[in-house]
């Protein structure tokens, strides 16, 4: 029995054939001694990213910075040293470095247009969620978005959902080493948020701590058009990779690096990979109800791989 919405096995295995010729997915193409290969064009829509170290932590912890208001009267991180933020760690899951190769990923979340196109395409199922909270301007009538919502991420989507997609597109998501290195940069610079060290919630579509978690202060109290907070933007470019929409990488979530698929040399892993089947995906970024000025390292998450939320959407890498 195969999972609804899932494409059709036949299909699947058509579809890794043709990417493998393409050079796209799953090994390397074998490399000919005396003979170059020309560069392919790098989409428009996606963005570089070029190798680096990433320390991969649960959940990770640095000082907190000025945290700035909009409306004015900036706070000031109390005297003396910084003030580490920190949070109960998963067992065995201490810091892990990883070496991540050079990649493509979208510049922004995948939106709901976008994600029209592959239901047009395919058939496959639209985002949907039978219970009231989601008739609230969340579900989708067929293949149409909610009104005005087109330029949005896609949300009320599953994990599985989201690999379906990028596999359409050729593609697949990123490992989570991956979506750090491209949102965060690489370990040396220290980065606690894609902008740099310091919280300002100017910068990204977020929520509010306690009670009503909506905030509107930001511009938006729900998702927002990718693409809105252009000073947010990460060092390698990205767009919202921080607020807006959670978005899930390829890895499942385990409570040891022993059961990661990982190769070793001098210290630092290369490769890392959870690919599953597992319980949890992995998430990134917060979402536009999330509270990052308290406790930025909650943007650190996982999701039930098959449950459809309003916070969850995702970018392709290649």
């Amino acid at each position: 029995m195969r999972l609804p919405g899932t494409l059709n096995p036949a299909r699947r295995v058509v579809l890794a054939l043709a990417l493998a010729g393409c050079g796209w997915g799953g090994d390397r193409p074998a490399r000919v001694e005396g003979v170059s290969r020309p560069e392919a064009p790098i989409p428009e829509d996606m963005l570089p990213v070029p190798e680096g170290l990433v320390v991969l932590e649960s959940p990770p912890v640095g000082p907190l910075g000025v945290i700035h208001h909009p409306e004015g009267g900036d706070e000031e991180a109390p005297p003396g040293p910084p003030q580490p933020w920190t949070s109960e760690r998963e067992p065995h899951l201490g810091p892990l470095k990883v070496w991540v190769e050079p990649f493509l990923i979208d510049r922004t979340e995948v939106t709901r247009e976008a994600y029209r196109a592959f239901l047009v395409a395919t058939g496959y199922r639209p985002p949907f969620v039978d219970e009231p909270w989601a008739e609230d301007g969340w579900n989708w009538d067929g293949v149409d978005f909610p009104p005005g919502t087109g330029d949005h991420p896609v949300v009320l989507v599953s994990w599985y959902d989201a690999g379906e997609f990028c596999a359409w597109r050729g593609a697949r998501l990123p490992t989570e080493a991956e979506w750090q290195l491209a949102a965060l940069g690489p370990a040396e610079d220290g980065r606690v948020y894609p902008w740099g060290n310091a919280w300002d919630g100017s910068k990204l579509n977020h929520g509010r701590a306690g009670g009503e978690v909506f905030d509107d202060s930001d511009g938006y109290a729900r998702t927002s058009p990718v693409g809105a907070y252009p000073a947010g933007r990460s060092l390698h470019g990205l767009e919202d990779a921080f607020g807006n929409a959670w978005e899930y990488a390829s890895d499942v979530r385990y409570d040891s690096w022993e059961l990661y698929r990982r190769r070793e040399e001098h210290g630092v892993y290369h490769d890392v990979t959870a690919p599953g089947p597992g319980l949890y995906a992995v998430v990134r970024g917060g979402a536009f109800f999330f509270e990052m000025a308290t406790f930025p390292a909650g943007e650190r998450n996982q999701f039930l791989v098959e449950i459809r939320r309003k916070s969850s959407g995702f970018r392709c890498a290649r």
